[in-house]
């Protein structure tokens, strides 16, 4: 067998490695209350149900939806912030009870007094990732909004804490083969969740509570917003979560992804070259 045989041997072998390797079991997207009206409960069921099953049978490449069912381990996720109260009322609790979490920010909010909060939440441990530029329903732009929606997010990010995220979570969770096809050529992953806190819509912190703590699962992602509702409801979660046995662990360690892009120094590419070459004998 020649060298470039070798080559591509062993190329074609770690394509099929990551693309059919990952057996990771996919779950259903969990979240209930007794408050939500027949409409709201029928339109969750409806989506959770459009969205995740074409993730389960594959159609969908790179769209994560939880992390290792395996492992008493969860992650929090925060949508929409930055803002000038919420977020720093968010950021406090979290470090009170020594948690680090993913706040996925609209890059479109993210100037005057709030630049200041992006760094603070960088500077403290936490993820701070693309939820798009100004919050579209992505599934009704054409490609080039949707290109535009990713980089100007993540180019806002990037200009804040030095990071540019690769780590993308679409707003509303909209998504389809065209919106998917563009996170992936931007070479993002895109996140949605396993566990909807439901903060969005209930107005109770207590149904809240209720509602994480009882449906929570070995690696649920767990989407929350930076509203009042959320503000109220997690010191109870992070307590009762930690008391029954779970970790808060980050986004990316959960699901064993980078955060953020890592460009290639010269000499790394050297010896990545350096490598191959001694590998198959070139």
């Amino acid at each position: 067998m020649t060298p470039m045989s070798k080559f591509l041997l062993f190329f074609t072998l770690l394509f099929q490695i990551l693309l059919f390797g990952d057996s990771r079991t996919i779950y259903d997207i969990r979240g209930n209350s007794w408050l939500l009206d027949a409409n709201m409960t029928l339109f969750l069921g409806n989506w959770r149900t459009a969205t995740v099953t074409p993730i389960q049978h594959g159609n969908y490449k790179n769209v994560i939806v939880n992390g290792d069912t395996d492992v008493k381990s969860v992650a929090l996720t925060f949508d929409d912030a930055p803002d000038e109260n919420n977020t720093y009322k968010l950021l406090d609790i979290l470090k009170e009870h020594n948690v680090k979490a993913a706040f996925f920010m609209i890059g479109g909010t993210m100037k005057d007094d709030n630049v200041t909060v992006v760094k603070l939440t960088y500077d403290q441990g936490h993820l701070v990732l693309n939820h798009s530029f100004n919050h579209p329903r992505l599934t009704n732009l054409d490609v080039g909004g949707i290109d535009l929606q990713l980089t100007h997010a993540a180019q806002r990010i990037e200009s804040i804490t030095g990071k540019y995220p690769m780590l993308f979570r679409p707003p509303y969770g909209s998504i389809n083969a065209t919106v998917v096809d563009r996170i992936n050529e931007q070479g993002m992953t895109t996140v949605l969740w396993s566990l909807d806190s439901l903060d969005w819509t209930l107005k109770d912190p207590e149904a809240v509570i209720q509602n994480v703590t009882s449906n929570i699962r070995n690696g649920d992602i767990i989407l929350m917003h930076r509203n009042h509702v959320s503000v109220e409801a997690l010191p109870k979660i992070i307590e009762i979560l930690k008391e029954k046995g779970y970790s808060f662990v980050k986004l990316d360690d959960i699901l064993g992804v980078k955060a953020y892009r890592e460009e290639a120094s010269p000499s790394t590419l050297w010896g990545c070259c350096s490598w191959l070459q001694r590998l198959f004998g070139m």
